[in-house]
């Protein structure tokens, strides 16, 4: 008897803290994320089907474009960064997850029409 008390209460305090959020990824949109390159990216490109799709890069920042944007580049090539949320250390090693974003008319910082809208970073 003691065995099954023990079982039950051990099975309602991990359904408690799965509930709480403790167990349980910190970002419930985490396995739509997909590591890539950059130039997988850019060979997306006006691909609507493509667009907002979620990623994961690996490279460094290589500088910032106004306020809000960076460059950055994983050496298969280089990409706008939108980080209106993070500072983002230039030259440093970092993992970024973000969503795709195809803006048609061109970025008015950048003109460029593609770039990464970042959600989370992490150090590499």
């Amino acid at each position: 008897m003691k065995k099954i008390l023990l079982c039950t209460f051990a099975v309602l305090a991990l359904t408690a803290l799965a509930k709480n959020g403790l167990l349980a990824s910190e970002d419930p949109d985490s396995n739509k994320y997909h590591i890539t390159s950059i130039r997988w990216i850019e060979s997306t490109k006006n691909n609507l089907d493509d667009d907002d799709r979620y990623v994961v890069i690996i490279g460094k920042v290589t500088g910032k474009v106004g306020d809000e944007s960076y460059t950055f580049n994983d050496g298969t090539g280089t990409i706008v960064l939108d980080s209106a949320d993070f500072k983002l250390p230039i030259g440093k090693p970092i993992v970024v997850r973000g969503r795709i974003d195809q803006d048609f008319f061109g970025n008015s910082v950048t003109g460029e029409g593609l770039e990464v809208d970042v959600r989370s970073w992490r150090n590499d």
